[in-house]
């Protein structure tokens, strides 16, 4: 009988686990300290001052007693003290104007405020001086004058004396635009109630009777009414026309001048007539008209 093979050998048991190590002891609790003690309040500090600084300061005064009423302490108001003299200083802040019967402040003050002793010491910015015509001097004379008397800093007569020279020079110009328009339309007027070619001759006539007007002159026709000038009111030169020819007869006897020209034409006219030039050359309408003239001026 065949001999069995050795049979597989049973493998040795798996070991134990290792056994669980007893759970660590809980830390024993931290006992709470005692609470520390309260210390005691630090002591009041009282000011060096004294309480009663505010007083002291004022020394009666209620409108002093009331500024530093809202300052902490002196410190408080020497800060405020200082600041203010240095805006003084650097020109943010104006020292009050003194009483003006107090020569010697008001002279401190107007030093310190940079006005000049007397109006004549403000000089005007050259731009405005280069535009100054002779009716706006003693205009910003009086202005000085004005602004000294209330204590105006250069500065401000600076900007005052450049408002006025804008504002003098568009008024100007405007005037200069409103006379051209006015004398545009009365010479429109004029050429259409006249007869063709007497326009220059009737406000010649016109301005001739008005310059003879004692006390009137040359500068009549710069007269203003409203706002117009006389020499740009058709009526009023139609009237003068009318006028002259009363007193002139013709535009030929307005001056010595004119008048001698006359003469001396009707004079030299004179030498032909009855001639073959004198017709030839219409002399004897041009006569005619010179003798018209005459008779006019004797009327």
């Amino acid at each position: 009988m065949a001999e069995l093979e050795n049979p597989t050998p049973t493998p040795d048991p798996a070991p134990s686990p290792a056994p669980t190590p007893d759970p660590a002891p809980a830390p024993a609790p931290t006992p709470t300290p005692d609470p520390a003690p309260t210390p005691d309040p630090a002591p009041e500090q009282r000011s060096p001052w004294g309480d009663n600084w505010r007083e002291e300061m004022a020394g009666g005064d209620d409108d002093v007693a009331k500024a530093i009423s809202r300052y902490g302490s002196p410190k408080g108001v020497a800060r405020a003290l200082r600041e203010a003299q240095a805006a003084i200083r650097s020109g943010q802040q104006r020292l009050p104007k003194p009483d003006p019967k107090d020569e010697k402040a008001m002279a401190e003050w107007r030093k310190a405020e940079g006005i000049p002793d007397d109006p004549t010491g403000y000089k005007l910015p050259e731009a405005v001086q280069k535009r100054l015509t002779d009716d706006d001097k003693p205009i910003l004379s009086s202005f000085t004058e004005f602004a000294h008397a209330k204590g105006a800093r250069p500065d401000v007569v600076d900007i005052a004396s450049e408002w006025y020279i804008e504002m003098a020079e568009a008024a100007q110009a405007k005037q200069i635009e409103a006379d051209k328009v006015a004398s545009e339309e009365a010479e429109d007027t004029l050429r259409k109630d006249w007869a063709h070619g007497e326009y220059k001759a009737n406000t010649t006539i016109a301005r001739r009777f008005i310059e003879g007007i004692p006390g009137v002159g040359a500068k009549w026709a710069e007269a203003r009414i409203d706002g117009k000038r006389l020499g740009d009111m058709p009526e009023f030169i139609a009237w003068a026309a009318d006028m002259g020819r009363e007193k002139f007869g013709d535009v030929a006897f307005t001056s010595s001048d004119s008048e001698a020209k006359h003469t001396a034409r009707k004079a030299e006219i004179e030498k032909i007539i009855g001639t073959d030039e004198y017709y030839e050359k219409g002399l004897d309408k041009e006569y005619a008209q010179i003798l018209e003239r005459e008779m006019r001026r004797r009327r």
